[in-house]
């Protein structure tokens, strides 16, 4: 079963940065898909099963954007 984790995002201003979230989460062990909106302020994590949150937000934090 999966989980769904949903995460506000600082920093983000276009495209590519959405790209720059995508690619760290997905980075992240047993982070199945992962998808960010800049103009929501926001980054959707799709687990294969539970994730610490806060190796989604460290992810985050490492590629510029701040994270909660």
């Amino acid at each position: 079963m999966g989980e769904k984790i949903e995460l506000k995002v600082s920093g983000m201003s276009c495209g590519h940065c959405e790209m720059a979230v995508k690619k760290a989460l997905l980075g992240v062990a047993g982070v199945k898909d992962a998808q960010a909106d800049h103009k929501a302020g926001r980054a959707e994590v799709e687990a294969e099963g539970p994730v610490d949150r806060r190796l989604l937000i460290d992810a985050i934090k490492k590629a510029g954007y701040e994270a909660s």
